[in-house]
């Protein structure tokens, strides 16, 4: 599998990611997985070229990194990249347990550490932006673990273009470590960090990890074929991600006339699509089981045509 430079971080991840959100837990009704299957999720990922895992804190409250610690073990620990954050409530009904206070984030960092049970994580991130705490004392923190050795990386998830600036100023002026990374939602049905953070990410050298490539399942047609609406993440109210479906049609026949002119499935259209954009380092995927994690994990990039085609449907769908 094809290697991206993470930034000037001097890292270099993997064009397809594993994501672990179902690790251990029904985090946002996506479907939980047990620990035997999640060792075979990351085993196959391995055989394919996968150096990049992701996790985070939050994910079933420390069930996802705990999970991993259990199964990579020191020999499969030290030949991957892996990613976890720190923002969410670890202890319901604890504002303390959260945010990105300099406490915060040392005490959420070793956490993190032990349930891994790692010395250091590769990528280390904020799982959002804290208007509670000044960004200077976050960065400081942040900065503070890299030259403590816990982290080789830093970035951030879920900034917009705006928010990624400020911080990228502020590290610079003040000498710390700064983002080579922001992890966001992009997807064929969620084209909106184009407008915001695809140009700071451009200018910068500070590429995109994208999460939810499929759309919540949406984009692999599961959802739109004739009939009854299938049981999955996307048929029950609330579905993460929030998308607005109804808009999105012609873009699903589209992407199904695209998977036959590359011979290919249509969630790997999708995941292609993304793995084409030169902002894009790595594409994290996850499953549920292992022969929808070989599917993603089969994709490549799509021929510009292809790409042309999908490029101009979203576009209109998204303008509604």
């Amino acid at each position: 599998m094809k290697l991206n430079p993470l930034g000037r971080s001097g890292l270099k991840v993997s064009a397809i990611g594993l994501g672990t959100m179902n690790f251990g837990a029904d985090w946002h009704g996506i479907g939980a997985v047990d620990e035997k299957t999640a060792r075979d999720l990351v085993s196959v990922a391995i055989d394919h070229g996968v150096n990049l895992i992701d996790t985070a804190d939050i994910y079933g409250r420390g069930a996802s990194e705990s999970m991993l610690g259990r199964i990579l073990g020191k020999r499969r620990r030290s030949k991957l990249l892996l990613a976890t954050k720190v923002l969410g409530e670890m202890r319901p009904g604890d504002p303390n347990s959260r945010g990105l206070s300099r406490r915060h984030i040392s005490e959420g960092l070793d956490d993190s550490l032990r349930r891994l049970k790692t010395d250091y994580v590769d990528l280390y991130m904020p799982h959002g932006w804290d208007p509670g705490v000044p960004l200077d004392e976050t960065l400081e923190a942040l900065h503070r673990a890299m030259t403590q050795g816990k982290v080789r990386a830093l970035g951030c998830s879920n900034f917009s273009g705006a928010e990624l600036q400020e911080a990228l100023a502020l590290a610079a002026t003040n000498r710390w470590h700064r983002f080579e990374f922001d992890q966001v939602q992009y997807s064929l049905a969620s084209r909106f960090i184009e407008g915001d953070l695809v140009p700071v990410s451009v200018a910068s050298a500070v590429p995109v990890l994208a999460w939810s490539p499929l759309g919540g399942g949406f984009l692999t047609g599961k959802y739109s074929r004739p009939g009854s609406l299938p049981e999955g993440r996307r048929s029950s109210p609330g579905a993460f991600p929030e998308l607005p479906e109804e808009r999105l049609g012609g873009l699903m026949k589209v992407l199904g006339q695209v998977a036959r002119l590359e011979e290919s499935a249509q969630a790997q259209a999708a995941i292609g699509w993304l793995m084409g954009k030169p902002w894009v380092a790595s594409v994290l995927v996850g499953a549920r089981t292992v022969g929808q994690l070989k599917v993603s994990l089969t994709s490549r990039p799509l021929s510009a045509k292809s790409a042309a085609f999908l490029d101009k449907a979203s576009e209109l769908c998204a303008a509604g």
